[in-house]
């Protein structure tokens, strides 16, 4: 009980850094519709430092071990982020453009604000590593897989090699796959270049969260059908997948490590990238806060199911 007391006590400051950015905005204290600038900041400069640093300062031989969770995650999110697409697109008739944010926002976890002090309490080990690992999975497939997407539908006739370079040219999506490769090649940044990124990318987290804050107290809350269905791919089904893909892939611990980063909330991209592409949708919003609420009761049964896993 005392363990999943503190891991509902580590998502108190999630639920307070939205709430201070929602309160800035509906008192007007930030204007929350001309959030650009703060959203580029966010995108563009702070989340990528941390993503690369992240990747970049584990070693090598902590990256290699990490494959086959890596591999668990991709199976996760690839499978939640393509069932939910097809569904809004065929059975909710959603646009390209808000099926690919609904996708995102119903399979990437908040592995970056949420996942680190969580494993960081269940688990001895460090956790640094298998969270950057997950951060990565989400930042190098399926933030670009999202964007793709985004800019075909936007780029009307464009060709599809321009869309894709584009795409994959985006900050958030070079940061993490660098920081990868530098530590796969054993590289290790300069000591003035890693702490100039380590700086600026402190506040991303905070950062991100009160900006999601900010724009969620702009839209309406939206409760409905699709709403429902997606928080649950996100905050069930995803986790059991992830626990299915382990089973024959990890030992006990591994397999409820990622259990745990699959089973935190949505993050906040798929309001994020909303902003960017100017894509307006109450259901994002709507899906953000309804999967961060759920998962106070989501995360602790994930615990409670998980804690006698012990296979070798």
């Amino acid at each position: 009980m005392t363990e999943t007391m503190t891991i509902l006590a580590s998502l108190a400051p999630v639920f307070l850094v939205m709430a201070l950015g929602y309160a800035a905005g509906r008192t007007k204290a930030f204007d929350n519709h001309n959030i650009g600038s703060l959203n580029a900041l966010v995108m563009e400069f702070a989340l990528p430092a941390a993503l690369f640093t992240a990747m970049a300062q584990a070693s090598r031989q902590a990256m290699m071990a990490q494959v086959q969770l890596a591999l668990v995650l991709l199976g996760a999110m690839l499978a939640a982020y393509s069932v939910t697409y097809f569904v809004e697109r065929a059975w909710f008739g959603s646009d390209r453009r808000e099926s690919a944010l609904v996708a995102l926002t119903a399979s990437g976890p908040n592995v970056g604000s949420a996942g680190l002090p969580i494993v960081a309490v269940l688990f001895s080990k460090s956790a640094a590593i298998s969270v950057a690992v997950a951060v990565a999975v989400a930042a190098i497939v399926v933030t670009p897989l999202s964007l793709l997407l985004l800019e075909s539908a936007e780029g009307k006739g464009a060709n599809v090699l321009t869309v894709l370079k584009k795409a994959l040219l985006q900050p958030i999506v070079i940061a993490p796959a660098l920081g990868l490769l530098s530590s796969l090649a054993g590289f290790t940044p300069p000591p003035l270049i890693e702490s100039t990124l380590t700086l600026v990318g402190q506040g991303a987290s905070g950062t991100a969260l009160f900006l999601t804050g900010l724009v969620l107290s702009a839209q309406p809350l939206k409760l409905s059908i699709n709403v429902g269905w997606t928080v649950a791919m996100k905050n069930v089904l995803q986790p059991v997948l992830a626990a299915l893909l382990a089973l024959s892939l990890l030992n006990g611990t591994e397999a409820r490590v990622a259990v745990m980063l699959t089973a935190v909330p949505s993050g906040a991209f798929g309001v994020l990238f909303a902003i960017r592409y100017g894509v307006a949708s109450a259901q994002i919003g709507t899906m953000l806060i309804a999967s961060t609420l759920l998962s106070t009761v989501t995360l602790t049964v994930a615990i409670l199911l998980s804690s006698g896993w012990s296979w070798a």
